[in-house]
């Protein structure tokens, strides 16, 4: 076709013209140099005239192609003014300007798809979907419920544990009992002992102390002036003075081996003694407990007799061979005035077995002074004999410095008298006490069950006062008050209670108290704790006696006995607290969780106390019998759940329980969980899971084997009567069996790891799916058909949605997306996707792919019966196409979300979901195909104007009217099209370009001059990089697709010569050479090639299975000869071998030369042609094949030549196929080129029949 007849054509029917070639008046500048007025004012151009493309007319009478390229070049003037949007070049060339890419610009906001919208769908099923997707909210406000349930609990006070069944001991003494005490109580505090505290404990005065066990004990003033009467009239208690020896450090070694043998002698020294015979010689003498005898000329002489000792005199044993001795000796003296008696006490180096100490030791056999006066006999005889035990030093502590807590001390040793020389100190431990008539010294076990009634009665006051004091919110802070401590001090002190016998007595009242009046559990912690500590100091010491005064002796059987007991009441009270703890100690109560806390802690403190160990051997392990509370107190209130009575229907009780449980679990994992495992290494979660998973096992078997024999199947026809009085069926959807197997769900993922260990078995409620089975199978039956249905009512009530931010769509395609979603969503919810079977997902993906295609089927059906198809969809707008478009896509993008979530490794599942995802690709491919054969006219227009735009305007400038067109269409389509859809649409449109322009490439033969191609290849490029769009549009990877190649191809052909279009042609026959394999259809020649200095030999050997030709069914063959390409073989030529007759396996030993430079060889184009023909006499020879040896592998051009250079080479004969290459259609379309018509020619016979 000629330029102008294509011109002809193209402006056919246009009467206004200008003279020459001009613009058509009608022609508005491109959108960015029009301003926002001028694009408002600017009328809408029709559809046959594209807005921004120059109207060529062309002139009558112009042929030559001069002619038609100078009248292009006036399109160029340089006088007149540039006109907005004219293709004129200014003087000074401005910088091409990058093209617009406004097409890929969307806002990130946009919801793309409405889907709210509602079409009444729903209703004609009865939102069978829609109630089983509420199973997540209703669960949800299930959930809620319960926590404003517990929080409505943590407001209110705790109830009082009587109000929960807890037994109440009364723990209150009889009248005469409690006057007894009251009296006894005063009788202590009148005859109070021991000096005061030195950092000021037990300092409160008499009076106050008096007044407080008057409102203690709650007593008249009757009561309390009897009581005070008869305390007075009673004789005073007698004072007694414990001493412990432990032992001294630092004593005068007084052997000869550098040691001592030590020993003490202490005793009271009254506060008057009897005149000594010399008593002005005594003054400034330390007392002592011996005679003093001094030896003088070889006979013994009295020196003094010193004072009179004291009425008992004890002794400790002897330390032998030691300066530091240690004694641990206990010893108690009998009190006359406490206020002017003094303890002494000398040590003693021991000599002999005949000494003052054994004298001393028989002391308690001496009565009455004339006894004394025998015992200071012996002392005298037993000096007279030569032996005198050595004095180390001696001690004197007035008696009413002692305070009555007692006292540990070291005290330096003194010397008798100034002549005297001693050294070192000695550790005591000193305490009072006091003994009533009657009562034997190692007797306190009254005075220890009075001193637990006393502590009892003070306790409760203390109790009481704190609940009526509101300003310290009603608690007591565990901490008696001074006048208390002063009390329960003196009356330990006076009873001779050890620091046990006294830890003792106050846990027991504690205990009794607490059955009767509940006392914090960080106090019983408390005491707990301080009879550990004193039990522990008792077994340190030793002792095993109780009564001495001694805080480290034990206790006796009758306090073991009393001791179990409270232990035994304690634990068991302890435990039915843990088994009602939900109730007594609710998680969300400020005050709580700190008492449990102690109470476990309690629990946790008794388990390691030696004193519960020894009194209590037999009770089982403490953490066993928290378990065993637990267990029980959860059945107990689980039981109490299931027993309120509702309404409901079956199986609503069942969530609700389930529910509770839930929170239940929740809380206990958040709060208690981490008490019982850091105080007793006990695992409350799944202790109290273990126990839930039972009985709400047994609730659901029984509830879902009731559903299974009722057939239940999801869905219900229920008659309903209408406005009219007339019977009408209504479906209603089913959903409790699904609401239950959520909320077990939910229970059993309420646990934050393994809900069992490896030798325990496995909860049962892990495997609650399977028991629902039955009931998923009938369910997945019924929604494959309800969603069927839904599709076809969604399509039969379809309409648009508008919208000023979401593309095109219509409301079916929300309905079959919102099945989909819905599907996936009860599936996911009733644990499918983790624990359904293969058969029940491949079940449920059957349905949704089913759904899928039903839908695009039903759109398939509906726009073949309208035609579509058949005229590219001529009959809808741009915008319906959209709207189809979008919706196949949207149902697409809905089944998508089952592929990786549902399918697994189901090979079967993947095949199914990808096979229907492919169909639905298909058909929206296909539905959006007339959008970009709507688009081929103007493209077509567009771009046979920038190949005719003047050469004198760049291309940049030239492809602007292109770009704006497809700016402006694709502009359109990314609004109205979905991401995907709109993807596919730009790779259709960008198909359609690169057609378009290799449509242009091609038109016209050899009339185009090379730059004609040179703007198409730069516009291919920027097209490339409009359509790219910066990363915004089609990947780089679709832009260079194969279209892309095989046009990009063209252009450069198309701007090559003739003589490198042949030298292409033959790299292409070398690389179809080399992948031809052997046998081959047209039979194989048998060559040898080599380089032999200036020579190329060729010896032609022979061929084999040559194609039959001739009629008789054999042929002539021979062989022509060829160097190729000429411009590298110039001066040689053809050359033949000798024909073989009527054979197809010709041999012809032929051997020929061609003149060659090694030069030439070595080019990677250089090759040898053997064309194969047969040989006709009246006709034109027949083409059997050819074949080609690349000149640069061949022995003596190659240096790398192969083992046997001379070894021959069997090629395998090759014929043309493709009658459409490239090539050869461009060197066809140069119709004035003879080399290219010759080279066409000549390949036109080497073509194979078809």
């Amino acid at each position: 076709m000629s330029f102008l007849t294509s011109l002809g054509q193209y402006v056919a029917g246009v009467a206004d013209s200008v003279a020459g070639l001009a613009l058509s008046p009608r022609r508005v500048p491109p959108a960015r140099h029009r301003s926002a007025e001028e694009s408002q004012q600017q009328p809408h151009s029709s559809a046959a005239t594209m807005r921004g493309f120059p109207r060529v007319l062309p002139t009558e009478g112009a042929s030559a192609l001069s002619a038609r390229r100078r009248t292009l070049d006036c399109l160029a003037p340089s006088a007149t003014p540039r006109r907005g949007g004219s293709l004129r070049v200014p003087r000074q060339p401005q910088p091409p300007e990058k093209p617009t890419m406004a097409f890929c610009r969307r806002r990130l906001s946009w919801p793309e798809v409405d889907n709210s919208v509602n079409s009444g769908v729903q209703d004609t099923d009865g939102s069978y979907f829609e109630s089983f997707t509420a199973l997540s909210w209703r669960q949800e406000n299930r959930r809620l419920a319960a926590l404003r349930l517990a929080e409505a609990r943590a407001e209110r006070p705790p109830p009082a544990p009587h109000d929960l069944g807890l037994a109440s001991v009364p723990a209150h003494l009889s009248h005469k009992e409690h006057e007894h005490l009251y009296t006894e109580v005063l009788y202590c505090i009148e005859n109070a002992v021991g000096a005061p505290a030195p950092d000021g404990q037990f300092a409160s005065y008499k009076e106050e102390v008096v007044e407080y066990a008057r409102r203690a004990f709650r007593v008249s003033p009757d009561v309390h002036a009897r009581a005070m009467r008869a305390a007075g009239s009673e004789r005073p208690p007698t004072v007694v003075l414990g001493c412990s020896v432990l032992e001294a450090d630092g004593l005068e070694a007084k052997d000869a081996n550098g040691f001592s043998d030590p020993y003490c002698m202490l005793g009271i020294q009254p506060a008057s003694l009897p005149a000594s015979p010399r008593a002005s010689e005594d003054e400034g003498r330390k007392h002592g407990f011996r005679l003093s005898f001094k030896r003088r000329d070889g006979r013994q002489q009295r020196d003094s007799l010193g004072r009179l000792p004291a009425r008992y005199i004890r002794a400790t044993s002897v330390r032998p061979h030691t300066l530091s001795p240690k004694w641990n000796e206990t010893f108690k003296f009998d009190i006359d005035d406490i206020s002017s008696d003094v303890l002494h006490l000398d040590i003693w180096d021991h000599d002999d077995e005949s000494s003052v100490l054994d004298a001393v030791s028989r002391l308690n056999e001496v009565r009455g002074v004339r006894g004394l006066g025998r015992f200071f006999k012996q002392v005298c005889q037993s000096a007279r004999q030569g032996s005198q035990d050595d004095f180390l030093g001696c001690v004197n502590i007035p008696l009413r410095e002692i305070p009555s807590t007692g006292v540990e001390a070291w005290y330096k040793l003194e010397a008798r008298s100034q002549r005297s020389s001693v050294q070192g100190r000695i550790r005591l431990r000193l305490w009072l006490s006091a003994r009533e008539a009657g009562r034997h010294d190692d007797d306190n076990w009254q005075q220890v069950r009075q001193h637990e009634r006393l502590f009892a009665v003070l306790l409760n006051h203390e109790i009481e006062t704190a609940a009526t004091n509101t300003e310290d919110g009603g608690l007591w802070d565990g901490e008696l008050c001074g006048a208390a401590q002063t009390l329960l001090h003196q009356h330990a002190v006076q009873g001779d209670l050890s620091p046990l016998q006294e830890a003792v007595a106050r846990f027991t009242a504690a205990c009794r108290l607490n059955s009767e009046t509940p006392i914090d559990p960080k106090y019983m912690f408390k005491l707990l704790s301080e009879l550990e500590k004193a039990w522990g100091a008792s077994e340190g010491l030793g002792g095993s006696s109780s009564g001495s005064g001694d805080s480290g002796v034990g206790v006796s059987h009758d306090e073991e006995r009393w001791l179990a007991d409270c232990f035994c009441e304690f634990v068991e009270r302890a435990l039915h607290q843990l088994r009602l703890h939900r109730d007594l100690y609710p998680v969300l109560h400020h005050l709580s969780l700190n008492k449990l806390e102690y109470l476990l802690r309690c629990l946790n403190q008794l388990s390691q106390m030696k004193a519960f160990r020894r009194c209590c051997p037999f009770n089982n392990e403490m953490r066993l019998e928290i378990v065993g509370a637990l267990r029980k107190g959860t059945s107990e209130w689980y039981e109490a759940l299931c027993a309120q009575d509702t309404e409901s229907e079956r199986g609503e009780d069942l969530v609700n329980l389930i529910t509770l449980v839930q929170i239940d679990l929740q809380q206990g994992l958040t709060y208690y969980h981490p008490l019982f495992e850091t105080t007793n290494n006990v695992s409350y979660f799944s202790v109290v899971f273990t126990q839930i998973d039972k009985m709400v096992s047994e609730d659901v078997k029984q509830c879902v084997d009731l559903w299974v024999a009722e057939g239940w199947c999801g869905v219900a026809e229920e008659e309903v009567m209408d406005e009219q009085g007339m019977g009408m069926c209504v479906i209603s959807a089913k959903t409790l069996p699904f609401e239950v197997l959520a909320a077990v769900r939910e229970l059993v993922a309420a646990a934050p790891g393994p809900l069992h260990s490896a030798h325990d078995p496995p909860p049962q409620l892990l495997e609650a799916y399977q028991w629902f089975e039955p009931l998923i199978d009938r369910w997945l039956a019924v929604t494959k058909t309800m969603a069927l249905q839904r599709v076809r009512a969604a399509v039969e009530l379809d309409r648009p949605v508008e919208g000023e931010h979401i593309v095109k769509h219509s409301t079916s395609s929300v309905d079959t997306a919102a099945c989909l979603y819905h599907m996936r969503l009860v599936w996911r919810a009733i644990g499918g996707i983790e624990e359904g079977t293969i058969g029940g997902s491949l079940r449920l993906l059957e349905a949704a792919c089913a759904t899928a295609l039903h839908y695009a089927d039903l759109i398939h059906g509906a726009l073949a019966d309208q035609g579509y198809y058949e005229n590219y969809g001529q009959g809808k707008t741009t915008e319906e196409i959209c709207t189809i478009v979008n919706n196949l896509e949207y149902v697409r993008r809905s089944l998508a979300e089952y592929d990786d979530e549902h399918i697994g490794n189901d090979e079967s599942a993947r095949q199914l979901v990808r096979g229907a995802l492919g169909t639905l690709d298909s058909r929206s491919a296909r539905a959006a195909a007339p959008l970009s054969a709507r688009a081929r006219p103007p493209l077509r227009k567009a771009v046979f104007h920038l190949a005719w735009s003047p050469d004198t305007l760049p291309t940049p400038q030239a492809i602007t009217p292109l770009l704006e067109f497809l700016d402006q269409h694709l502009s359109s389509l990314n609004t109205w099209l979905l991401p995907r859809a709109f993807g596919r649409a730009l790779g259709g449109c960008w198909s359609a370009v690169l057609k378009e322009v290799s449509a242009q490439a091609d038109a016209g033969g050899a009339e185009k001059p090379r730059v004609y191609h040179h703007r198409l290849r730069e516009a291919l490029d920027l097209l490339a990089e409009f359509f790219h769009a910066e990363g915004k549009g089609l990947p780089m990877a679709e832009v260079h697709n194969n279209e892309w190649a095989r046009v990009e191809q063209r252009m450069q052909y198309h701007q090559a010569p003739t003589e490198e279009l042949i030298e292409h042609w033959l790299a292409d026959r070398l690389v179809e050479q080399a992948r031809t394999p052997l046998p081959s259809p047209y039979g194989s020649i048998l060559v040898r090639v080599y380089l032999n200095h200036d020579s190329l030999c060729v010896e032609v050997m022979s061929a084999r299975d040559v194609i039959p030709l001739d009629p008789n069914g054999l042929s002539d063959p021979f062989v022509v000869l060829e160097l190729l390409p000429k411009r590298l073989f110039p001066k040689t030529h053809e050359q033949s071998t000798n024909v073989q007759k009527k054979t197809l396996n010709p041999v012809w030993d032929e051997c020929f030369e061609f003149p060659v430079s090694i030069e030439a060889c070595k080019s990677g184009q250089a090759a040898l042609a053997l064309s194969v023909w047969d040989r006709d006499v009246l006709t034109a020879d027949d083409f059997a094949g050819e074949a080609f040896v690349p000149l640069e592998r061949v022995p003596g051009v190659n240096c790398h030549a192969p083992p046997d250079p001379l070894r021959p080479v069997e090629l395998p004969l090759m014929q043309l196929h493709d009658r459409n290459h490239p090539i050869l259609q461009i060197l066809e379309s140069r119709t004035t080129d003879k080399l290219a018509i010759d080279f066409v020619k000549k390949q036109k016979l080497r073509f194979a029949e078809q």
